[in-house]
């Protein structure tokens, strides 16, 4: 770095490093795992795992508030874990069409987002389940507001969840 740049080396905190990028990925990977072999239950419930700066969103359908209580606690227990935002409804799994109508909501919002003045849709994730946008990302709170302007836009969505860190203005 010291041979590219004259000046002192900046941070951006908006964006995750690849370091938490991989360990996103780690911790996605091994709560899926270690919820689906808790037990039968789980393992035949939709749950989606989702991890953004090493906190979990956690989506989906299961049969009851014990299996969701359940998935929770098997996710907090995941090395590295700062939170876990348990999301899951009490309902049964979606069919093939509400998955389908679920994926089109994503693809409305995310374009949406990157169309939108003033937000950098990259470091915004978009999670839609049943017809509830998550937004998870580092982001300010003007950063934040503006993102919730641009998602109220697309028509069709339930509900608005922000499951955003928030950074100081750089």
């Amino acid at each position: 770095m010291a041979a590219t740049n004259d000046g002192a080396v900046s941070e951006d905190y908006g964006k995750r490093t690849m370091g938490t990028v991989l360990e996103d990925s780690s911790i996605e990977s091994k709560a899926k795992i270690n919820i689906s072999r808790y037990n039968e239950i789980l393992n035949n419930a939709n749950i989606n795992v989702t991890s953004y700066n090493r906190i979990i969103l956690l989506t989906g359908q299961v049969p009851d508030i014990e299996s969701k209580n359940q998935a929770g606690l098997v996710a907090e227990k995941v090395r590295n874990v700062r939170s876990v935002h348990n999301e899951l409804e009490i309902l049964p799994v979606n069919s093939i069409f509400d998955s389908s109508k679920d994926s089109f909501l994503k693809a409305k919002v995310s374009t949406n987002l990157l169309g939108a003045k003033g937000v950098d849709s990259d470091r915004i994730q978009v999670i839609v389940a049943n017809s509830k946008v998550y937004l998870m990302g580092l982001v300010t709170q003007e950063e934040a507001k503006r993102t919730i302007d641009s998602v109220k836009e697309v028509s069709g969505l339930k509900a608005i969840i922000k499951v955003f860190e928030y950074i100081q203005n750089s």
